[in-house]
This record gives structure tokens, sequence and C-alpha cells, in this order.
């Protein structure tokens, strides 16, 4: 995953954090647009090829938890980060029902922002190249079969069986007594 091909759309009302955030993007080699909301975030994804999406979650106008529900509706493939200073108010719960792929509280260190937003946005890729029915790379491949139901085997099948007679066994035996 090359980072410099991929466009990032901050989202924040505090013009200092949106600064920091571009020059951060901008040092792990993504490019990056700026909102002030909500709104003004919608308006700029109609006009830019957008890859993801960090949005803070208090904001003037459209906060992020609407922000966020919206992407979800008009853009499903861009993953969102939700960041917030404001635990007791807004939970990652609610972030990640709407939509979100990650949450993150401020002040967060910049190592555990840039782990997030590279899984955050390999794992986007990832989905991409299944749902386009493109060939998948053997290391992503070897993922997916990771995450396939294991199947049981005749033993397997055959000890599971003998472990459900043991455990109606001892119901019957604390029954008794």
């Amino acid at each position: 995953m090359e980072s410099s091909k991929f466009t990032i759309l901050v989202v924040d009302d505090e013009e200092l954090m949106r600064r920091y955030l571009v020059v951060f993007l901008s040092k792990l080699g993504y490019s990056s647009v700026t909102a002030i909301d909500g709104s003004d975030a919608l308006e700029k994804m109609k006009g830019n090829k957008i890859d993801a999406v960090i949005t803070d979650i208090k904001m003037p106008k459209m906060d992020g938890i609407i922000l966020t529900r919206e992407i979800s509706t008009h853009y499903p493939g861009v993953p969102v980060m939700v960041m917030t200073a404001f635990d007791e108010e807004y939970s990652a719960g609610t972030a990640i029902s709407l939509g979100a792929r990650e949450f993150i509280k401020k002040p967060f260190s910049p190592d555990e922002f840039a782990i997030r937003l590279s899984k955050m946005i390999g794992d986007s890729e990832t989905m991409k190249h299944v749902a386009s029915g493109k060939e998948v790379d053997r290391e992503t491949e070897k993922f997916m079969n990771e995450l396939e139901t294991p199947r049981q085997t005749n033993g397997e099948m055959d000890m599971d069986a003998n472990t459900q007679d043991l455990v109606e066994d001892l119901l019957k035996t604390l029954e008794e007594k």
C-alpha cells in the first residue's frame, strides 16, 4: 500500500488541529484536504477523490457523528476515523455503529494515530479488492483464509459428542443430588 496515492479529508473546527494533522499526514506520505465542520466536509467530498476521513466529533453546524452517518450512507467505501476529547458525551460504540472504522481519543500519540490510520486504510483497500473480484495477493489471501470458520475433523466431532455426553452426565448427577 503506497500512502502517497491516498487523500485524507481532515475535519476539525480547530485550525491548529487541522494544521497539525495535515503536516503529520504529509510526513506519513498522504495528501490532505481540510474542512471546518461536517457540512464543509460533505461539500469537499463532492469535488475531491477522498480515500479516508479523519473527523473530530464536536463541531458546529454538523458534528462528526452525523458526518460519519452521512459518509456511510453516501460514500460507503470511505473509511472514517473519529477523534474526540470528550469521553462522556460520545462513545466509540456510537461512532462505530454509525459507520466509523476507528475511534481515537485526544490527546493521542503520533504512533498510535499512524498505526490506526494505516490499519484502517489497509483494511479498506483489502475490502475493495475482495469486493471488486480483483486478484488478492498471497499474504492477503492467507489472512482471509485464517478468518474462515475452522472445519472440524472427524476426531474433533467425536470429541465434541463425547464432551456433550460428559456434560449431560454431569447435569444428571447434579440433578440427582
